[in-house]
């Protein structure tokens, strides 16, 4: 049996499971049972993966460098950590393979990785993502010019490019004390000398 045979097969198995018995005669009162032990199924279902999600974002709390720890590092790419959240909801990963630097701007690529999935702006489901973004050292800003998103962690799996953006039109934003953006932009405008 090929593996689209065995997939369809296993699709109409699936779903002859969750219908009535084909032949059977059922009353309004019998439908109605089935159908609220279907609803009652799936609320049990989905209390079950909420209570796991959250005994999940509880460890990465107690322990964000656990799960970073499990990513690739890829230091093939020249990737290095540079934070994690403290709730462990997402890390950081700068390169400076193609940094370069003109007057008081550096260009460089940054790695971020989330432990769940996450939405892109067009409602794309991604795990890692990877940004081309220039910091002006001088004025403390930053701006993003490309966005490339994959579904799976460790920057594999299919891949989603957001629009280049014209740098002309890129908007700077502030870089804003405290934040991951603070810790990348100073580690960015220090190391970036001779490139």
């Amino acid at each position: 049996m090929t593996r689209s045979n065995f997939c369809a097969y296993l699709a109409v198995a699936l779903i002859a499971a969750c219908l009535p018995p084909i032949g059977i005669a059922q009353s309004p009162e019998e439908q109605q049972q089935f159908w609220e032990a279907q609803k009652a199924k799936i609320a049990a279902q989905n209390k079950a993966n909420a209570e796991l999600l959250a005994r999940e974002r509880a460890a990465r709390k107690a322990d964000p460098m656990a799960w970073v720890r499990t990513l690739s590092p890829l230091s093939s790419g020249g990737w290095e950590f540079r934070g994690v959240a403290t709730d462990g909801s997402w890390a950081i990963f700068s390169t400076d393979h193609q940094m370069k630097r003109s007057g008081h701007t550096v260009t460089l690529w940054l790695r971020q990785e989330f432990p769940e999935l996450q939405r892109d702006a067009g409602g794309d489901l991604y795990m890692s993502n990877v940004e081309q973004v220039q910091f002006d050292c001088h004025k403390s800003q930053q701006r993003v010019l490309t966005v490339v998103f994959y579904s799976e962690n460790n920057i594999s799996g299919s891949q989603q490019q957001q629009d280049e953006s014209d740098p002309k039109h890129a908007p700077w934003v502030s870089i804003i004390p405290g934040t991951q953006s603070e810790s990348v932009f100073q580690w960015a405008c220090a190391n970036s000398h001779g490139k």
